[in-house]
């Protein structure tokens, strides 16, 4: 019977080898240095570029230029005076300081409200640009918060603001405006306080989109609302519900108050922008502006015709009211603004 073969045993040391893998798997990583990085640095705020377009307000712009200059804001303000059918002051650039430049320009285009406002952004290089008017003033935080609502919301183009409307007598209304969005369809219905030309605050590459001012514009009367029809047909606008700006209520623009250039400018609106006749009270409001101007004219039977389609349109629209008081009464039709200002109502 052949001997039963049986295995050798391991020699009790060999027991204890540990295989080249069993070393690979037991091995240790080597020690690797704890790295330390910097926290890193907050973006840069983006530049801003004001336009301020100005005509026979020397120390109303000087203090809307202050105004600018004294932005709580991180970022780059440069402001940009466009002087219009006037000479320049130089002395407004004294006014610059670091990170907030002054240059004053002439007006090099059509003359007027909407072509000074094109010269002014034809001098833009900013992501960022703003508008003031020279009779205004902000408050120092409008910037940064409107860059702030421009940057959290890439599908937003313009953003406008709460205002401080300074009435005559001293008396002083805000006025925050209804949400924080206004629509196209909000606009053909009015123009809205929240987005006076003073408050807006834009995405330069706007203006690539839909165009720059329209000079066509008699004097460019309503070249601010004119330009938020078109930009508005690219989605809403923003609001940053909260005063950022002071609106001069208690003076006459030069760019209004000529009966002649508001009936052109509003009858030119009307021709351009045939959406607005799809709001009745929109159409009415515009079609009563038109009559108050003709009535201001002493024409009569033509304002009598304006007010007529505005009431058909809206019977209770208050511009065609006004046109109507003033066909009556004759007064003096700078008091009856004023008044309709006291009690919020106003042509606009």
């Amino acid at each position: 019977m052949a001997p039963r073969h049986v295995p050798a045993r391991p020699h009790r040391h060999d027991r204890h080898r540990r295989r080249p893998a069993d070393r690979l798997r037991l091995r240790r990583p080597p020690r690797e240095e704890a790295v330390v990085s910097a926290p890193a640095a907050p973006p840069a705020a983006p530049a801003v570029t004001v336009v301020v377009p100005t005509r026979g307000r020397p120390e109303l712009v000087r203090a809307a230029v202050a105004a600018v200059v004294a932005q709580r804001y991180d970022g780059t303000v440069d402001c940009v005076v466009v002087h219009d059918q006037e000479p320049v002051d130089p002395s407004l650039e004294e006014l610059a300081r670091p990170g907030r430049g002054v240059r004053v320009v002439a007006n090099d285009g059509t003359p007027g409200l909407a072509g000074s406002r094109n010269a002014g952004l034809r001098l833009v290089r900013t992501p960022y640009v703003a508008s003031c008017d020279d009779d205004d003033a902000w408050l120092p935080d409008k910037v940064r918060l409107q860059v702030e609502r421009l940057e959290s919301d890439p599908a937003l183009w313009a953003v406008g603001a709460g205002i401080r409307l300074l009435m005559p007598g001293g008396r002083v209304v805000e006025w925050l405006g209804p949400s924080d969005l206004v629509t196209r369809e909000d606009l053909l219905r009015s123009r809205r306080k929240e987005l006076h030309s003073s408050t807006l605050l834009m995405r330069t590459a706007v203006f690539e989109r839909v165009g720059g001012y329209d000079e066509q514009l008699p004097q460019g009367y309503a070249e601010d609302y004119e330009w938020l029809l078109r930009a508005s047909a690219l989605g809403p606008l923003g609001v940053v519900r909260v005063p950022l700006a002071d609106i001069r209520k208690d003076g006459v623009s030069w760019y209004r108050g000529r009966g002649e250039v508001t009936a052109a400018a509003l009858e030119h609106l009307l021709a351009t922008h045939p959406e607005l006749a799809t709001s009745r009270r929109g159409h009415a409001r515009i079609l009563g502006q038109v009559a108050f101007a003709h009535s201001t004219l002493g024409d009569r039977r033509t304002a009598l015709t304006w007010v007529g389609r505005s009431l058909r349109r809206w019977p209770l629209a208050p511009q065609a009211g006004l046109a109507l008081v003033h066909l009556v009464s004759g007064a003096d039709p700078r008091l009856l603004l004023r008044s309709a200002r006291l009690v919020g109502r106003g042509l606009s």
